[in-house]
């Protein structure tokens, strides 16, 4: 059993314990108390969301315009915070159904898959038959991962991952806003673009933003971190280009050092609107500090190049499918759940585009989604070239293992410092990765 479900088991069996010794013996004043389940005693059917994008940024619109048109099925929005200790107070939540909620968001396949495994996800298959949802026509079948066969979960944002320039920089150079490029071009331009005090180039330093990541997922957007017998592919050529090219980016001065990114814990945004940067590797979820010209004043505009790749034609997306909602295995009123999921995928969530959360939904008019974006600000944001990337069609990164995943990656952000920081050879990096990230997918899949 994983260490993390064994503290969270113990921390709901002392909740458990806490609660029987509290308890008036009213079972059925402790199931009303829950999120899950209770509706005041009226004909009103309330429900509660809990989710981490702040109410301010589109979640008290939409729910205020649900609300609204639909007086008998009320839905309260609870935010909680996407960081270690906030998603163990949902799964706390969801466990021991104390203010749980009817619907939650996961972040990333790391909780959704934990919250899968612990049975805290309902499956929508029979939802989504009885109300008629076009999970093809909508989502597109292929962007879902199911689990026993079956749907858990309906994602409500397309992340994708783009190049953000400053586009006086560009100009200064005489270079057009890039298209299809790969991450050899990448470091070429960042050289150009590398002047005085402004680097070329801003990619943050971590496990999650490896250039070696980026390549390897370009190479095989599926699983990219394993082989077909399911050990780690950290032994890989694509892996080896990419950290090569990071490591070149630093020595010739191109980028900021590893070791001082981490140490000052550098933004992309930040780098590119102040102008230590001319280009950063970043994603739709900077759209709303790219807008923000009171913390950022500047003069120039920022265009926007898809993501490189490690060979050129292939559109890979690191980014993908993301802010999955599911609906409480507890709740009682899964129908209702089901009915403003069905409602936010396909007409709700236009409220939170300005926030820069990009809709699943395939019919959407992404014109219009580039307008709702960039709004009253194009005079800072090049809305031509934010548009080509939005609509563009990609093959985004899936991942179904997940064995050792969170530890694998850490292996990988640990023996790259190494090697950006002249510890060892690229070689000897690739081999200490692959060696330690074997062992623990080894032992773990015992």
């Amino acid at each position: 059993m994983k260490q993390w479900f064994k503290g969270i088991l113990s921390m709901a069996l002392a909740a458990t314990i806490v609660v029987t010794g509290c308890s008036n013996g009213n079972e059925n004043g402790n199931k009303d108390a829950a999120g899950a389940g209770s509706n005041g005693g009226s004909d009103v059917v309330n429900l509660t969301i809990w989710g981490a994008v702040p109410e301010e940024n589109g979640p008290q619109t939409v729910v205020d315009k649900w609300n609204a048109a639909h007086p008998d099925v009320q839905v309260k929005y609870v935010r909680y915070i996407n960081d270690d200790a906030g998603n163990t107070k949902l799964d706390t939540a969801l466990m021991m159904q104390s203010d749980a909620p009817d619907i939650f968001f996961s972040y990333g396949e790391n909780n959704l898959f934990r919250r899968e495994n612990s049975g805290m996800t309902a499956p929508l298959d029979e939802m989504i038959s009885a109300q008629g949802f076009d999970v093809d026509g909508v989502i597109g079948s292929e962007n879902l991962l199911k689990f026993n066969d079956q749907i858990h979960y309906l994602p409500g944002y397309k992340n994708i991952d783009f190049v953000v320039l400053n586009k006086a920089a560009l100009d200064e150079i005489g270079q057009p806003v890039p298209t299809d490029w790969t991450w050899d071009e990448f470091a070429d331009l960042a050289l150009k673009l590398n002047k005085g005090d402004r680097k070329g180039a801003f990619v943050t330093p971590g496990a999650d933003l490896l250039v070696g990541k980026f390549t390897l997922v370009s190479s095989q957007p599926k699983d990219s971190f394993y082989t077909a017998e399911g050990l780690s592919n950290f032994n890989n050529p694509a892996m080896k280009k990419g950290l090569e090219i990071q490591k070149k980016l630093y020595d010739e001065g191109a980028m900021v050092g590893w070791g001082e990114g981490i140490a000052n814990k550098l933004d992309p945004a930040n780098e590119l609107l102040t102008g230590k940067a001319a280009m950063v590797y970043g994603g739709a979820w900077m759209m709303r500090s790219l807008k923000d010209t009171d913390t950022w004043p500047r003069d120039f505009a920022v265009a926007f190049a898809p993501a490189p790749q490690y060979e050129k034609g292939t559109n890979v997306n690191n980014g993908g499918m993301n802010d999955f909602m599911s609906i409480n295995n507890n709740s009682a009123h899964k129908e209702e759940a089901f009915q403003f999921m069905s409602w936010y995928l396909q007409e709700g969530n236009m409220d939170m585009i300005p926030g820069g959360r990009i809709p699943t939904n395939k019919t959407a008019d992404f014109d219009q989604v580039t307008q709702l974006i960039v709004g009253d600000k194009q005079d800072v944001i090049d809305q031509e070239s934010l548009g080509n990337v939005l609509k563009a069609d990609y093959t985004f990164a899936v991942r179904e293992k997940a064995t050792a995943f969170p530890q694998i990656t850490t292996i990988s952000k640990e023996e790259a410092e190494k090697y950006f920081m002249d510890q060892q050879s690229v070689d000897d990096t690739l081999a200490a990765m692959q060696e330690r990230a074997d062992k623990v997918i080894q032992s773990e899949s015992k």
